[in-house]
């Protein structure tokens, strides 16, 4: 038997920008509050305090090395 992965879907596009430097978003903050998007610069910076503040991180990096995908 065959196991098939399913290929993981990109939330964020290349409009996504980082809320402090305005690089591409890799990663979505969402708090009760409003929503922010980072670079993977200034998410590790924040790290912490984020994951205190969120109620959901989407995490992107890992799509960092690929070829750019349209903004769709």
């Amino acid at each position: 038997m065959t196991t098939m992965e399913k290929a993981k879907e990109r939330q964020l596009n290349l409009q996504d920008r980082c809320d402090r430097c305005s690089a591409q978003a890799w990663i979505l903050v969402k708090g009760i509050s409003g929503e922010l998007f980072f670079c993977s610069h200034h998410f590790t910076k924040h790290e912490e305090a984020l994951y205190n503040w969120a109620y959901d991180i989407i995490d992107e990096r890992e799509f960092i090395n690929e070829k750019s995908q349209s903004s769709a």
